[in-house]
């Protein structure tokens, strides 16, 4: 069997949360699956090695240890893309990138392959999604985001991309696709590829679920203090509001499990945030309170906070800067976060031609 080799249209159209579903989807047909992610810039220390933060996220969703064979044999660190291009070792990289495909292979019924960002990254090296595939052996599958004439011409632009290099594509899914034009965008996109000689393999709803943090996860890419509310740090954020409005219009905004941004000197917004928090518990209209420009609310605000158990993080930034790189984030799956993994093994499972993808594999 060929091994799979995933690979994006563009950054975050959900190539790891893919392979997660996927992955999870052989092993339920009674494969033993490998995965590698060999190269990437985001890279976290492992038992001493290397290993992709994508890939720590995968290996905990098979149940492996990260430090197996998904640990990155090509760290493209800070500087490292500039030092290589001026002295290229790409047959040396190469080989690198392939024999851990060759292991895996070796003891692994199938195996999935998660490429870089987007088709063409790593081509400074001569180690683009097309070079690394072909050197595997492997077919590619593309992943693109939603819609219906963006989605059929980035795909019509990547495949041209693989193929132009002899990478061996199987296909694309069209993933993140709006719920309301779930059906729309399905039959456009499979007639729209049809029509390029281009197999569709599935296309995937949007899920607000997969692009909804935890408050954790916020306190760690804001780089922010906890104030107080430590024990709920798992709350699942379900959007963003800025409180720059007057508290009696500001209530009717808090639903839906929201993160509050406000200046921390807003007494008035913090105080109907904790009623509503108390009021309408059963509803969890709120996620959190972010308070921001530096300011601690006065010590009695601070106390009723603490006592409502609602998480509150102390950032220095002003309301707007904040809101603004909150907006511009992307949050990605952690391996701690099983109810994000678990909806992305569900979604897969039933939206994807898990069956035709093992079967283009075995051609």
């Amino acid at each position: 069997m060929k091994p799979l080799y995933v690979v994006g249209t563009q950054r975050d159209v959900g190539k790891t949360t893919f392979c997660i579903g996927l992955i999870r989807a052989f092993q339920k047909r009674g494969l033993s699956v490998g995965y590698t992610k060999p190269l990437g810039q985001r890279v976290s220390s492992v038992a001493g090695q290397p290993v992709h933060d994508d890939a720590l996220v995968v290996s905990q969703a098979m149940g492996t240890d990260a430090d197996h064979p998904s640990s990155m044999v090509v760290p493209l660190t800070q500087g490292r893309v500039e030092k290589e291009i001026y002295d290229l070792h790409v047959p040396e990289l190469t080989e690198k990138v392939t024999s851990v495909c060759r292991r895996l292979r070796d003891e692994y019924d199938a195996v999935v392959v998660e490429g870089m960002g987007h088709v063409a990254m790593g081509s400074c090296l001569k180690l683009s999604s097309a070079e690394v595939a072909r050197s595997m052996g492997a077919r590619a599958l593309l992943i693109s985001g939603g819609g219906i004439g963006r989605a059929i011409d980035d795909i019509s632009l990547c495949a041209t991309f693989l193929t132009a290099r002899g990478a061996d594509l199987m296909g694309a899914v069209v993933n993140k696709v709006w719920p309301e034009k779930f059906n729309r965008v399905k039959d456009a996109t499979t007639k729209g590829l049809d029509n390029l000689g281009i197999r569709s393999y599935g296309t995937v709803p949007y899920e607000d679920m997969l692009v909804s943090p935890t408050i954790r996860q916020v306190v760690a890419q804001l780089d922010c203090a906890m104030l107080c509310g430590d024990n709920a740090l798992d709350n699942r954020v379900g959007a963003f509001i800025v409180a720059a409005m007057e508290p009696d219009h500001m209530v009717s905004y808090l639903k839906d499990r929201v993160l509050v941004i406000t200046p921390g000197d807003r007494s008035d917004n913090i105080l109907a945030v904790l009623s509503t928090h108390v009021l309408e518990a059963e509803k969890n209209p709120v996620a959190g309170i972010v308070l921001t420009g530096g300011f601690r609310p006065p010590s009695k605000v601070i106390n009723l906070l603490a006592g409502s158990g609602l998480p509150a993080i102390l950032c220095r930034e002003h309301t707007y800067t904040l809101a603004t790189k909150l907006k511009n984030m992307t949050f990605k799956i952690t391996p701690q976060d099983t109810e994000r993994i678990d909806t992305a093994i569900c979604l897969v499972e039933e939206y994807a031609d898990v069956d035709g993808i093992l079967a283009g594999m075995k051609e």
